[in-house]
């Protein structure tokens, strides 16, 4: 681990730290300027524990032997001076395995899932729910020898016979076959490896992903089409000693190179074992020029940017941080490989964060700032009252006090005038979750389950699943149409609003079909790209497919869920600020009565009252101010500087990079 590395992924927890004081210094704010509620308390509540979950996340693919373990070793734990993840000759993780410092806990553990669960319907994400059903395995994270044979358990195989291994999921011919007992093959003991462990760098905030080669991926759909799509950077594993080969290409085609709805994500392809390529009777320049000829052939076969194909040894470069053996590193690249990945990660979660959750906190600042300016603006005009106070000032404040109760009175009429638009609003609110939450939606889904359990074709599970997605369509279609109707009536209502009580207002943020939309085509599009994939690999696929497709429905009922949620709060979130500009409104118009009243009784308060109000104008300045900062503090803390200078051989890349050659 290099101290670029470190320093990025340090780099990352700090900015989320000062992030979440920002967000705490907003809160303070709120209560201080009596603009705190509830509700937008349990957004930034919300917003706060979603940044303390935040990963960054790598995923490593390949097929077997192309060294991911080896590299992640060198990448992550060269530290502890021998190999902690198995990654010798032979012994190499076989099944998908997350590595990652589980914060909730808070303490090292291994969890592995039995291979014979793919048997089961329940999907990968709802057994994470059910740790009983997961074999726990300590880990002695003081000796890195005893945390390395607890590790090793991840290779554990088991002999099956061919058509168990097919019930399972695995293709046979892609099996190691056992030479005593006939049709018996060798199959992983675990379907899947979760390793909680209190490395720096994974409790800052780092999450590894270290998939098998190309028969767990293609045995295990929710891998491929859910997991890797939610990393923000994926190293796609050659060796340089064969390039790409068939199975490689199989690999990058069916699971990689499309990865759906992923504009932040950067995709690696990295050529490992250059070593291979070194000649002692070889010029380096002969040796680099033979590298460079490599790096050229894969981006041509990839067709990516040759930028994106990144030269390194990871086994020296192990060893070379091992043995302190600078000139080793250099020659393994290891560093530049780390310096790529690091940074473009942070500038891939710094896009997706900021285009979300700093988004929002911004609005949010902005819309209690607003307030705050109408009531600077009717303190002023207070002011100015208070100073045409001369002469027969019991007559003036007399009338001044009759215009304040006519205020009060035309308050009281435009507020009630309000209500009828705020009444339709929620009615149109009610009518979107009655198209989400409708018995239709309910059927279809109970019927389907039933179909995908009694299913015996897999082409009768794809043809299921069309039908389902036609049906969901169709609801979104109408979900669709309400939603521009409700968005029409929150504009009329704020413009309403804003010309009858004279008031400035951030405009309304329209509620997010378009995200909705963009959320269910991911899952279509997932189920779509496993119906073209699945026949590609494996002759049988009905149990594999069944349990993705029971998956994808539970994702879409969860996804309907989540969409009732995000209605009611985007309803609450376009009335709350009306609500506050009326409160706020109401209680000045009260207080300057009482401090009419105040002065009706003793005019020699006048001055007084004028220094309370300059005052108070003075402290709302200062607010202003301070809410302007914070919004400033989160528009300019960057997690990664605009100006950094990168090497002229080191160039971060991202998928908006990437070009067809």
């Amino acid at each position: 681990m290099t101290h670029n590395f470190s320093e990025n992924i340090d780099q990352f927890s700090h900015w989320k730290s000062d992030i979440g004081k920002t967000i705490s210094k907003f809160r303070l704010w709120l209560r201080r300027n009596d603009l705190f509620n509830e509700d937008i308390d349990a957004r930034l509540f919300k917003l706060q524990d979603s940044l303390r979950e935040e990963y960054l996340t790598i995923g490593f693919v390949g097929e077997f032997s192309r060294g991911k373990t080896e590299l992640i070793n060198s990448l992550f734990f060269a530290e502890y001076g021998q190999r902690i993840l198995p990654s010798e000759a032979g012994r190499t993780t076989m099944c998908p395995t997350e590595l990652f410092y589980d914060k909730k806990e808070n303490r090292p553990y291994l969890r592995l899932l039995p291979i014979e669960t793919r048997l089961d319907h329940t999907t990968l994400s709802e057994f994470r729910e059910m740790p009983n059903l997961w074999t726990e395995v300590p880990l002695m994270t003081s000796s890195a020898h005893e945390m390395t044979l607890a590790l090793h358990t991840i290779t554990q195989t088991k002999k099956v016979s061919v058509e168990e291994a097919k019930m399972l999921g695995f293709d046979p011919t892609m099996l190691e076959r056992n030479g005593d007992i006939e049709d018996m093959v060798d199959i992983p003991t675990w379907r899947h490896a979760i390793v909680s462990f209190p490395h720096p760098l994974l409790k800052q905030g780092l999450r590894i992903l270290d998939t098998p080669g190309l028969n767990a991926l293609g045995s295990e759909p929710e891998l491929t089409l859910k997991l890797l799509p939610q990393v923000q950077a994926i190293v796609f594993l050659l060796s340089a000693d064969t390039g790409v080969t068939a199975s490689d290409m199989a690999v990058w085609e069916d699971y990689i190179q499309n990865i759906e709805g992923k504009n932040d994500l950067g995709l690696f392809a990295v050529l490992n074992k250059i070593d291979t390529l070194w000649d002692e009777l070889s010029s380096r320049k002969k040796i680099d020029k033979a590298i460079k000829k490599m790096i050229n052939t894969t981006a041509r076969q990839l067709q990516i940017d040759p930028r994106n194909v990144l030269p390194v040894s990871a086994q020296k470069g192990l060893v070379a941080k091992v043995r302190k053996d600078k000139p080793l590193l250099v020659k393994s690249h290891i560093e530049e490989l780390e310096h790529v990945l690091s940074t473009n990660l942070l500038e891939n979660k710094e896009r997706l964060l900021t285009s979300s959750l700093l988004d929002e906190t911004k609005t949010l600042i902005h819309q209690s700032l607003q307030i705050l300016n109408n009531k600077h603006d009717q303190l002023r005009a207070q002011e100015t009252e208070l100073n045409s106070l001369t002469g027969d000032n019991k007559t003036k404040i007399s009338e001044l006090i009759e215009d304040n109760q006519n205020a009060l009175i035309e308050f009281q009429k435009k507020s009630l005038s309000v209500k009828p638009s705020q009444r339709l609003l929620e009615r149109q609110t009610k009518i979107l979750l009655s198209v989400v939450g409708s018995d239709a939606l309910s059927t279809e889904v109970e019927n389907t389950l039933d179909e995908l359990v009694n299913s015996r074709t897999t082409i009768g599970l794809f043809r299921q699943m069309k039908l389902f997605f036609i049906a969901i369509r169709t609801i979104m279609t109408e979900l669709s149409r309400e939603a521009e109707l409700t968005n029409k009536m929150a504009v009329s209502l704020y413009k309403k609003f804003s010309r009858d009580f004279g008031v400035e207002l951030l405009e309304p943020k329209p509620f997010p079909i378009v995200k909705l939309n963009r959320e269910l085509n991911e899952i279509i599009k997932r189920s779509e790209k496993l119906d073209k994939n699945v026949f590609i690999t494996f002759i049988e696929h009905s149990v594999a497919v069944k349990r993705f497709f029971s998956g994808t429905v539970t994702d879409v009922m969860n996804f309907f869920k989540n969409s009732r949620k995000e209605m009611i709060n985007w309803s609450q979130n376009i009335i709350n600020p009306l609500n506050q500009q009326l409160r706020i409104h109401h209680h000045m118009i009260m207080a300057h009565r009482e401090e009419l009243e105040e002065l009706r009784k003793s005019e020699s308060n006048i001055i007084g009252k004028l220094k309370a109000v300059n005052t108070l104008l003075g402290d709302i300045e200062s607010e202003r101010q301070k809410a302007l900062e914070l919004s400033h503090a989160l528009e300019h803390n960057r997690l990664i500087e605009q100006e950094r200078i990168t090497p002229d051989n080191i160039v971060p890349l991202s998928s908006a990079s990437r070009r067809k050659i």
